[in-house]
């Protein structure tokens, strides 16, 4: 069966640009008014730690810092995608590219993603304007 029959049994039928966006399983599950079931996904770790010494500090105001300031207090992805307004792949990239070029690592708990500091560090290395790198940094790890 076809996307365009099977939106014709729906009870209000989806636009053009839903329709080619919505897979043919999700269509039929409409029409059986069934819910399909969501997969879970087994726990990893997407980046580790760097080094104490090859960490650095994160500009405040940022979506970075807005990123690891989510992480930090573990989010879903659907959580990211709102606050962030980036795609999922968008977010899913930005742990390896922008956190993990920064010095921390990423780790998926039960549905969760959360920041893996570095060993000596307490809390992310986020440094606000006119602020030395060095304090920041010390700061971090106290």
């Amino acid at each position: 069966m076809t996307k365009n029959e099977l939106n014709a049994q729906l009870k209000t039928p989806l636009s053009a640009s839903k329709l080619k966006k919505t897979k043919i399983a999700d269509l039929r599950a409409m029409v059986d008014g069934k819910k399909r079931k969501t997969r879970e996904l087994p726990d990893h770790v997407f980046c580790e730690p760097a080094k104490t010494a090859d960490v650095k500090p994160i500009r405040a105001g940022t979506k970075r810092a807005a990123l690891i300031d989510l992480l930090a207090k573990g989010a879903t992805m659907d959580e990211m995608v709102e606050a962030l307004g980036w795609k999922k792949d968008v977010v899913s990239s930005a742990f390896r590219v922008d956190v993990g070029s920064m010095g921390y690592g990423v780790e998926r708990k039960s549905g969760k993603y959360h920041l893996i500091l570095p060993k000596t560090f307490k809390r992310p290395a986020i440094r606000e304007a006119g602020v030395a790198v060095d304090e920041v940094m010390v700061a971090a790890c106290r």
